[in-house]
């Protein structure tokens, strides 16, 4: 078959005119771009929400903008104020830290709707700090480190003129479906829902070219490892640290390491990134480039790429260290500080565990019985597994595990010449709407080519990461105000400070999660804060001040805010806090029970 270009210059869908012609020979996918395979990659114009009514600009400006910054002048309005006002957002985006930092979902529906490739302006985001502002024509990586026997710098034009990878890969975030964790017992970190995932197609230079091209060995290459470090500034979290060679300062950069060995691994496509879906990075996703490592958690991957270190051993740095980590489920946030839990390399979140998530039906959906009991309706959602392999099965029950149907597999990505998989995959099960009858949950879990299938049961750990049991939807059998019957579907939990799901009930936490009968030790709890509670309730001495008072102390010489009705003065805190100074400060002088809530509840 033909690939000539057609008469706009674009080339051709091989795979639809294969359909369309009714080949019966199999398509040679092997020379097909990535675009071919996978597009036309979804639109990248983020639609902001210009105020709390959630006004959007006016259509015709987004239909008609060619890139995110034709509608610069337009920031969502929870930016403004923010170092980040410069950067056009998509409202719809959930925000589960506040205004600042920005560490944003997408709605599960989005996810729904898009599948396998993610617009770039909805793909999820983590961000410690303030975005830096980065440019192009400025900015080089340094390669050197105590292995490298030819170090050198690359500017981003070098970088772009060495021969270049493309592939898709599937993001997924450490504490993706956290907020279920949470819902046991609180984690020490946010609440993601089950949308901390994205997919795009990335393209950048293979790391071993770069490795090569410093001089890097590939024999004795045990132990080593290749150290990213970011351009970041963010504050420590717990002092100078365990090593007495490097220690840690006040500001620490964002870093992580992988084993030499893997990084020169062709098989494992570790990219140096400057690219999703046919465009630059956009600046919450790394502009202007980026480390890919596919199958590991995203927080191994460095935005924002200032330095790679070939190095004798493991990294030091701090954020490598102290965040995804998945600890005992009997480990306190004080046990893990003072037992140096965090440097027990047993416990490092590196490689995805397998997991999946129901998107259809959503939380909420409801589906009239009467007009819809002879119909068949289709449950779907994602899965994804780590390390390469593939989601071999997926599998559906209505009956709480006793009897399980197999999903049908919409299998998009090509496997690699390495028979890699490096993304997730979309999976349907269709079913009678008669079977709903009597049904109280949807389950779903995945398999993965080893065997791997998704526990039953949750294991709580201190960071809430790596939370992948069977996930299930609730269905209730509901009476509308006009007097309809439906079926009314409802989700573990929503994202973010959202309300809704099952879990946030009494009647919907565990028995146990790994650390003991749950309603034991939160009686213990209850009981131990009880004095605690009463004696504050008996204190007299309470000051109070006027909104103009508290606003005149706005500056980080002086910041006051409010949180639940109560003043406090975060002066002395601001270098200690772990999402730094700026989340604090755009709430000088104001009310920021919100943001203080959406982190911290």
């Amino acid at each position: 078959m033909s690939a000539d270009l057609l008469r706009d210059g674009s080339v051709p869908d091989l795979l639809k005119l294969a359909e369309n012609a009714g080949a019966k020979e199999e398509v040679d996918k092997s020379n097909m771009t990535c675009e071919q395979l996978y597009g036309p990659y979804p639109r990248a114009i983020p639609t902001p929400y210009i105020d709390k009514d959630e006004n959007t600009p006016p259509p015709e400006m987004v239909d008609a903008a060619k890139t995110m910054w034709d509608l610069k002048s337009m920031p969502d309005y929870r930016d403004k104020g923010t170092p980040d006002e410069w950067i056009p957002r998509d409202g719809r985006l959930v925000r589960l830290t506040g205004r600042h930092p920005f560490n944003v979902e997408p709605p599960l529906s989005i996810h729904n709707k898009f599948r396998f490739i993610t617009p770039s302006s909805l793909h999820y985001v983590r961000n410690h700090g303030a975005c830096p502002d980065l440019k192009w024509d400025e900015h080089k990586i340094k390669v050197g480190g105590s292995l490298a026997t030819n170090p050198f710098e690359i500017s981003m034009d070098e970088l772009v003129a060495m021969e270049p990878r493309e592939l898709p890969v599937t993001l997924v975030c450490a504490g993706n479906r956290r907020k279920e964790q949470n819902m046991i017992r609180q984690t020490i970190g946010f609440n993601w829902g089950p949308s901390g995932v994205s997919t795009n197609v990335w393209k950048g230079v293979m790391l071993r070219d770069l490795l090569l091209k410093a001089g890097v060995s590939e024999k004795n290459m045990s132990g080593k490892h290749v150290e990213f470090i970011g351009v970041e500034d963010l504050p420590n979290k717990v002092g100078p640290g365990p090593f007495p060679d490097e220690q840690w300062g006040k500001l620490v950069k964002y870093g992580t390491s992988v084993p030499l060995a893997r990084a020169m691994n062709p098989a494992y496509d570790i990219l140096i990134a400057y690219e999703a879906n046919g465009e630059v990075l956009q600046p919450d996703h790394g502009y202007p480039v980026r480390l890919i490592i596919p199958g590991y958690i995203g927080g191994r991957m460095i935005k924002w790429l200032a330095e790679i270190n070939i190095i004798e051993h493991e990294t030091k740095n701090h954020y490598h260290y102290h965040d995804n980590r998945i600890l005992p489920p009997h480990i306190t946030a004080e046990e893990s500080l003072s037992g140096g839990w965090w440097y027990k390399p047993e416990y490092i979140f590196n490689e995805l565990n397998i997991n999946s998530a129901i998107s259809q039906p959503d939380h909420n959906e409801t589906l009239g019985i009467a007009e819809n009991i002879d119909k068949d309706y289709e449950i779907a959602g994602y899965a994804y597994t780590g390390g390469g392999r593939s989601i071999s099965r997926v599998e559906v029950t209505l009956d709480g595990g006793t009897h399980w149907e197999l999903a049908t597999l919409d299998r998009k990505e090509q496997p690699t010449d390495y028979g890699m998989y490096w993304c997730w995959l979309w999976w349907g099960y269709k079913i009678r709407v008669a079977d709903l009858v009597g049904c109280k949950e949807i389950w779903v879990r995945a398999w993965d080519e080893s065997s791997n299938p998704q526990p039953t049961n949750p294991t709580w750990n201190l960071m809430g990461m790596g939370n992948n049991q069977v996930f299930r939807v609730k269905v209730h059998m509901d009476r509308t105000a006009s007097g309809k019957h439906v079926f009314r579907f409802e989700h573990p939990t929503q994202p973010g400070q959202q309300t809704g799901g099952w879990m946030t009930t009494i009647a919907g936490k565990p028995e146990a999660a790994g650390f003991g009968k749950l309603l034991e030790v939160q009686g213990e709890a209850m009981e131990s804060a009880a004095p605690a509670a009463k004696a504050a309730a008996k204190d007299p001495s309470k000051k109070t001040f006027t909104l103009e008072e508290i606003a005149k102390h706005n500056t980080e010489e002086d910041v006051w805010i409010i949180v639940k009705d109560r003043v406090y003065d975060c002066t002395e805190y601001l270098e200690l806090h772990p999402g730094g100074i700026d989340s604090i400060i755009i709430n000088a002088g104001e009310d920021a029970t919100e943001d203080f809530e959406a982190i911290h509840s």
